[in-house]
């Protein structure tokens, strides 16, 4: 089969669909990007006309969720469909090895042709999982994503994985899109709104812009191919914005993520689904997709139930963790549509000197080892109600689905350690070059 796409007639089954074609997939990785930093998901002075388009043609996801809201665990969740701690690469910088099963192995023995272009961030080892891996040669990453789709095998179905370097601190712009105004962005309420924090935002909001055009650039290319209707396309980012402290944090501001997905032939168009959804979905998702049968005791699911009628449920909550990520962490949480549970297994968090930990909305919450919030009247989380009876039944209910997957992952917490955050000056933390004129 891996050397006959031409010779074979391929037909899938998904949601009543059958495929003529084996569709192509492609993912593309936004780094550092809260969902509320797109204007598909509600915010009106970001420039991001290209995901804009790609959600009001096919689906958003308005309550998406990440395993982690660290880079590379983020990452290494999402190729393998594992929680972090069950990948072996659950802290920052820890490398993915091979031997875990994964999207491009999978796709490769599928007969597809797969590629990794920008962003890499899961070890020299796991390389060898693609045919093919461009790393950055720029700010954007994105300069290798246009010459990787002309040179492809034209006999086979692609999977590309194009990881942004867009929009991570520092945040160097460059035209040919205009600067953004820092009196127009949009401070989120954890975030202190000074001139400083909007100049440091409107550097972000051009990232942000930058990967939106050269997503749009990807995008119209499979376009004129005609073969942009046969391709699954998939945006989200790996954590939260730097800005305000919301990346690694286990709050609905790092984890939640703009999740896009285009595929017409089976993905209704113009949905905000108010599903939950997992990132360890994804994976399911594409291997169904190409036929793949999925991996047994994997904890996603298939999503199609709900890109076909997105008033059908997946899952009733997502698991994430907060590991080591400059500074240890070892915190969990359970999430339903109404209800947040967070133990923090550390206790008070012990610091490294030189570690992010200033804009940190954790701190002002962390006073209790658990904390238990009801999102309907408060969806900013900051009543915690881990000793109210009324929501006793609900908080064991939590316990319990946290108990039985850190069992099954083989989790054990760390000794408790209980010296406070000492924070640097903010002035040793952000790096915000001066933009030159010219």
């Amino acid at each position: 089969m891996k050397n006959s796409w031409l010779f074979i007639f391929f037909a899938l089954l998904i949601s009543g669909r059958t495929f003529a074609n084996p569709p192509n997939v492609i993912i593309f990785i936004l780094d550092d990007v809260g969902q509320q930093d797109v204007g598909a998901f509600g915010n009106a002075a970001v420039r991001t006309p290209n995901i804009d388009r790609l959600a009001a043609e096919g689906m958003r996801f308005d309550n998406a969720f990440l395993t982690t809201s660290s880079c590379s665990p983020s990452r290494a969740s999402l190729i393998t469909g594992l929680y972090p701690s069950a990948t072996g690469a659950r802290n920052l910088h820890d490398p993915l090895s091979p031997d875990k099963t994964n999207m491009p192995q999978l796709l490769r023995q599928a007969g597809y042709y797969t590629a990794s272009v920008g962003k890499w961030h899961l070890g020299e080892a796991f390389k060898s999982q693609f045919d093919r891996v461009v790393e950055p040669r720029e700010e954007s990453g994105a300069a290798d994503w246009l010459p990787e789709i002309a040179r492809r095998p034209k006999d086979k179905p692609f999977f590309l994985w194009l990881a942004s370097k867009d929009a991570h601190d520092p945040y160097y712009w460059n035209p040919p899109l205009l600067r953004q105004d820092p009196a127009k962005v949009i401070v989120p309420y954890y975030a202190e709104d000074t001139a400083f924090t909007r100049q440091v935002m409107a550097g972000y909001y051009d990232e942000i812009a930058r990967a939106d055009y050269n997503i749009g650039l990807v995008v119209e290319v499979l376009r004129q191919q005609k073969i942009l209707d046969n391709t699954l396309i998939i945006v989200l980012s790996d954590n939260g914005s730097q800005i305000g402290g919301a990346k690694t944090t286990l709050y609905d501001e790092g984890l939640k993520t703009p999740l896009v997905m285009r595929f017409p032939a089976a993905i209704r168009s113009g949905i905000a689904n108010q599903q939950l959804v997992s990132t360890v979905d994804i994976m399911p998702t594409v291997l169904a997709l190409a036929g793949i049968a999925p991996l047994p005791d994997a904890p996603g699911v298939q999503l199609w139930p709900t890109l076909e009628n997105p008033d059908i449920s997946v899952r009733d909550y997502i698991y994430a963790e907060r590991n080591t990520h400059g500074q240890p962490h070892f915190s969990r949480i359970i999430r339903t549509k109404y209800y947040l549970y967070k133990r923090n297994y550390l206790n008070k968090k012990l610091c490294d000197p030189m570690a992010d930990t200033i804009w940190d909305p954790d701190k002002p919450r962390h006073k209790r080892h658990a904390q238990f919030y009801d999102l309907q009247r408060d969806p900013r989380a900051r009543k915690n109600l881990l000793m109210d009876p009324e929501y006793r039944s609900d908080l064991n209910r939590a316990r319990e689905r946290l108990s039985a997957i850190m069992y099954e992952t083989g989790q054990q917490p760390p000794s408790l350690i209980m010296e406070e955050c000492k924070l640097r000056p903010l002035h040793e933390r952000i790096i915000f070059p001066l933009l030159s004129s010219e």
